[in-house]
């Protein structure tokens, strides 16, 4: 079981799990009134690191961002890699605000840290993260992850290395 629903490079939780997690989430939400947002990451700038570093050194970093993830995450929540460099947390009982000052400390973790590449040089990496929360973003699964692409894509389109939950 643990093979299907898991990412085999980052140990992360796969899109199928992710898609599976949404669809419950929303089911308890309409249930029972629970709160739960998304967030969405994407590596900056990752294509032109693989291109200048190999794709080994690009795995290397895949894995250490999913462990910032994991490190940041309850065990309630789910870490998943979303496809490519593109990976999201389901925040299960969490609000706008709750989810937006975790998306904040994870890419801020993101920031600060030291990645050891292949060749074990170190390098600083950074992420975009969009934000969404059921029943204020979305009342069914693709629009809620629709509205987190949207915020993400507003964060790279604004400079890269932050989180944005609103979009105009």
């Amino acid at each position: 079981y643990k093979l299907a629903v898991t990412d085999a490079l980052t140990e992360l939780y796969n899109h199928r799990f992710f898609q599976e997690k949404m669809t419950e989430n929303f089911s308890l939400c309409e249930r029972y009134g629970n709160h739960f947002s998304i967030i969405m990451i994407d590596i900056d700038h990752f294509k032109k690191f693989n291109d200048t570093y190999g794709h080994q050194s690009g795995d290397c970093v895949l894995k250490q961002v999913a462990n910032i993830l994991k490190k940041y995450s309850r065990i309630s929540d789910i870490a998943c890699r979303y496809g490519g460099e593109e990976m999201s947390i389901v925040l299960t009982n969490t609000n706008k605000e709750e989810a937006t000052i975790t998306a904040n400390k994870i890419c801020q973790a993101v920031r600060n840290n030291k990645f050891i590449l292949a060749n074990n040089e170190k390098v600083n990496v950074t992420i975009s993260v969009g934000v969404a929360t059921a029943g204020i973003n979305g009342e069914e699964v693709q629009e809620m992850i629709e509205y987190a692409d949207k915020c993400l894509y507003k964060a790279k389109e604004s400079g890269r290395n932050q989180v944005v939950a609103e979009i105009d």
